[in-house]
């Protein structure tokens, strides 16, 4: 009922709403509220042993993400996964040590439902949290490492989300962000899919339907460098490191 209600809004009234604050957050707030859960719950159903590692206590952080922290650290690191969904796939372990992980999503009370219907408990739930005012949840300079993996370009303001992801990083840490290349052009603008990432002349550039268009080098220039980019056909690393 919910996906069809949806796709009537999609339809019927999305394409001719302007390109203001106002509507978008419509667009962003509908899509959440009734498709917003619709990928991870049938994720969960269908791909359950894939899964398990994920809830396993011991899991290894993520390769990727382990080359981008002291391997001889003898203090506790903490990481925020932006996006995480029901369950994150960071990893909880690094050189040994536990990893404090604080997965975060504004679908985190839904997902506790699902997984409690599912019997799944992971080690770090999911809490309630919006990228876009991560500094009033979480004191500035304060995390080791941030991740996101196909969810900033899911959010109602995806610059203010890698703004405020710098403003609670610690100085000299980074940001890791791995997403589709043009997701909204490729969803056709469907549900929470209403932002493009790609990479020109070896800058990271936000776009949207309407044209808009964000040169995130430009804007975090005094704050961040970008590290490291990576591109594959499909798909886009960027690792933001701050200044």
């Amino acid at each position: 009922m919910r996906k069809t209600l949806y796709r009537c809004f999609f339809v019927a009234i999305s394409p001719y709403l302007p390109n203001t604050g106002f509507s978008q957050f419509i667009k962003w707030k509908l899509a959440l509220l009734l498709v917003g859960d619709e990928f991870h719950q049938q994720n969960l159903l269908n791909n359950r042993d894939k899964l398990a590692p994920h809830f396993a206590h011991d899991t290894p952080l993520q390769a990727d993400l382990a080359e981008l922290l002291p391997f001889d650290t003898t203090t506790d690191l903490k990481v925020l996964d932006i996006g995480a969904g029901p369950v994150s796939k960071v990893g909880k372990i690094h050189n040994g040590h536990e990893v404090e992980l604080v997965p975060i999503d504004p679908m985190a009370d839904k997902y506790r439902q699902i997984l409690a219907a599912l019997d799944l408990q992971p080690k770090y739930w999911t809490r309630y949290g919006e990228g876009e005012r991560l500094s009033q949840q979480f004191e500035e300079n304060s995390f080791d490492l941030i991740h996101a993996r196909n969810s900033i370009d899911h959010c109602l303001n995806p610059i203010n989300v890698i703004e405020e992801a710098i403003t609670v990083l610690k100085p000299k840490c980074y940001f890791y962000l791995n997403h589709y290349r043009n997701e909204g052009k490729a969803a056709k603008y469907y549900g929470l899919h209403q932002w493009n990432f790609d990479v020109v002349n070896e800058d990271l550039i936000i776009s949207n339907r309407f044209g808009e268009q964000i040169n995130v080098n430009n804007t975090l220039r005094h704050k961040a460098l970008i590290h490291q980019i990576k591109k594959t056909e499909e798909r886009l690393i960027v690792i933001i490191q701050k200044r």
